[in-house]
């Protein structure tokens, strides 16, 4: 893999939407390393390395995208809300989707008006699946409505179809990126730090399923890879990437719980030796988003969490592979142990503040 080693392949001046993200702040760390100039746009300031101007400013708000945008070469557009209820009150669908759609909306008007080369879109998996999958690939269509799409999943294929869509051969070029599961160093891995949280309240008693079904997950800096790779082709043969998303992974599908099961040991727990079936499961978790629909707090778990749990979701990375060059960084195995100093850390720190 041939990852870009000069600012110009990627682009001199780079925007990070989202830049206090998980995503965001590997991105903006890894631009800083190739040379760019990298600004980052936040609700709230960006703090960590003053190289980094930093913009604080709504996605939604032409007003702020506009100057955020003037003299960019490349956006890399992160923010989003990941909210995964299907029964949601209409203000927080309102919210998620105002960000997510309306603000992806914003944001390519705004790169436009600037005269922005490239846009790269930070996608999910998840805006194809409704449905079992494994060994899908990049023709796996949208999620429809006939599958109880989560406001998550929903919104972010809708922005996905408006980046794509916006590609113009003779103006802004466009691409987005599908990451499974994001893990890799710092706290702001959610998958990880959720988890940690429900091992520190001494929640993760059960688990849910039958452990047959397979998902991927993604070390931050593959994820981070692509995207620069992406932002690379979009310059150097555009016919090729522009107009089309990629999944990434780390090319091991795996059960969405077993992939926890070094981290629980390694921090001192037994495996647990019951489960809840998936349709109890997903039962219960309906009625946490009813009581949460009516005022209550928000579920434990929801009805697209018990779902990716149970349910297939996995894609091949042949067409990152064939049009980028893309191997995966590392394996589970490899970086997990790696990180337990670090997950041990956040453990500890979650476990005292109760």
């Amino acid at each position: 893999m041939e990852l870009p080693t000069d600012p110009r392949q990627v682009g001199p001046v780079c925007l990070v939407t989202g830049g206090n993200g998980y995503v965001g702040k590997h991105l903006v760390r890894r631009l800083l390393e190739l040379g760019c100039e990298v600004r980052a746009l936040d609700l709230a300031p960006f703090e960590g390395d003053p190289r980094v101007k930093s913009i604080v400013g709504d996605i939604r708000q032409m007003s702020d995208m506009g100057p955020a945008c003037a003299g960019v070469d490349t956006v890399f557009h992160t923010a989003a809300i990941i909210n995964t209820l299907t029964l949601a009150r209409p203000s927080v669908r309102q919210q998620v989707y105002g960000v997510n759609v309306e603000g992806t909306h914003c944001v390519i008007e705004a790169c436009r008006a600037a005269g922005v080369k490239k846009l790269i879109f930070t996608s999910s998996i998840t805006v194809a699946v409704d449905r079992p999958i494994r060994e899908g690939d990049e023709s796996a269509p949208y999620v429809g409505t006939d599958g109880l799409p989560d406001l998550y999943s929903q919104t972010k294929s809708r922005a996905e179809k408006l980046v794509l869509e916006a590609d113009d051969p003779k103006g802004l070029r466009t691409a987005a990126v599908r990451p499974g599961g994001v893990w890799g160093p710092g706290e702001g891995a959610m998958m990880v730090r959720d988890f940690l949280e429900h091992l520190a309240a001494g929640q993760f008693k059960l688990t849910i399923g039958d452990g047959s079904s397979v998902t991927d997950n993604v070390h931050v800096d593959s994820v981070v890879d692509v995207h620069f790779l992406v932002a690379q082709k979009l310059t150097d043969d555009p016919d090729l990437v522009a107009g089309e998303a990629y999944f990434v992974s780390d090319g091991e599908p795996i059960n969405p719980v077993t992939w926890y099961r070094p981290i629980v040991e390694g921090l001192g727990y037994a495996w647990p030796k019951w489960h809840i079936p998936r349709p109890l499961a997903y039962a219960v978790a309906y009625l946490g988003e009813v009581v949460h629909y009516l005022g209550g707090p928000f579920p434990t778990v929801t009805r697209r969490g018990v779902l990716s749990i149970c349910r297939d979701a996995s894609f091949r990375v042949d067409k990152a592979r064939a049009h980028l060059g893309y191997e995966p960084r590392t394996s589970a195995a490899e970086g997990i142990p790696e990180l337990m100093h670090e997950f041990r850390a956040t453990h500890d720190r979650l476990k005292a503040a109760r």
